[in-house]
C-alpha cells in the first residue's frame, strides 16, 4: 500500500462527503481472513502513534499522589490522588463517568494495585487500565504521545477499526496516519491475512483501499 494511492482514495472520499455541523472523524477498517484473532499468535493489543496527530484534543486521566499529582494538574483536568480514587471506587457511576471522559489513563506505579482492585471492574472491559508512569517522569511528552496514539484491540469479530484523524486534516497527513496504523498491524499479522481495507468518515459511505 503506497501513500499516493491512499491520498487518491481520501480525495475521492472527501469529494463525496456531505457537510455536517461537526468535524467528522476518519476511520480505517481492516477485515481479516483465515485467522483466529483470539489466538496468541494474532491477538492484537496495540498502541500506535499517529505521526500527524489525531486532529483533535482528547483528555488523559492521571492517578497520582504528591509532586506527580501537582504536575499532572497543569496538564490535565482529570487527575485523582489515592484518597479520591478510593472515594470514586464507592460509586460506579462516578467511575464510569470519569473513565468515559478520558481517552486513556496513566498512573503512579504504586497505585496500580489499588486501581486494579477497585477500578478494574470498570476500566478492564473498556480496555482503559492505566499505563504505569514513574513518578519522576516528565509528564508532558508522555501525555502528548498517548494523546496522539490509537489503541487497537482485537475481539472475536475478524475486523478492527481505528481512528486515523479528522476531516480537517490534509489527505497527505491522513495518509501518513493510515500507513502508520497498517504498519503496526502488519508487524503482527501477515499481509496475506488481510481480506480488505476501508476508509470512511463518521457519516459517510466507505471507500475500499484493497
Amino acid at each position: 500500500m503506497d501513500k499516493k494511492t491512499i491520498v487518491s482514495k481520501i480525495g475521492e472520499l472527501k469529494s463525496k462527503k456531505k457537510d455536517r455541523k461537526f468535524a467528522q472523524s476518519m476511520e480505517i477498517s481492516v477485515n481479516f481472513k483465515e485467522i483466529d484473532l483470539e489466538s496468541s499468535d494474532f491477538k492484537l493489543n496495540l498502541n500506535i502513534p499517529l505521526p500527524k496527530g489525531r486532529g483533535r484534543d482528547v483528555n488523559i486521566g492521571v492517578f497520582a499522589d504528591g509532586d506527580m499529582n501537582v504536575r499532572a494538574k497543569k496538564l490535565s483536568k482529570f487527575v485523582l490522588n489515592k484518597d479520591e480514587l478510593e472515594k470514586y471506587a464507592k460509586d460506579k457511576r462516578k467511575m464510569r463517568k470519569f473513565a468515559g471522559s478520558c481517552h486513556a489513563l496513566i498512573a503512579q506505579p504504586d497505585l496500580m494495585a489499588t486501581i486494579g482492585k477497585s477500578w478494574g471492574i470498570v476500566l478492564g472491559p473498556k480496555g482503559k487500565m492505566p499505563q504505569p508512569v514513574p513518578p519522576n517522569a516528565d509528564l508532558a511528552p508522555v501525555i502528548d504521545k498517548i494523546k496522539n496514539s490509537v489503541r487497537i484491540r482485537s475481539k472475536k469479530n475478524p475486523t478492527i477499526h481505528a481512528l486515523v484523524g479528522t476531516e480537517n486534516m490534509s489527505p497527505e497527513d491522513l495518509a501518513d496516519n493510515t500507513l502508520a496504523v497498517l504498519s503496526g498491524i502488519e508487524r503482527q499479522i501477515p499481509k496475506d491475512k488481510i481480506k480488505s481495507i476501508y476508509l470512511k468518515y463518521t457519516m459517510s459511505e466507505p471507500v475500499e483501499l484493497i
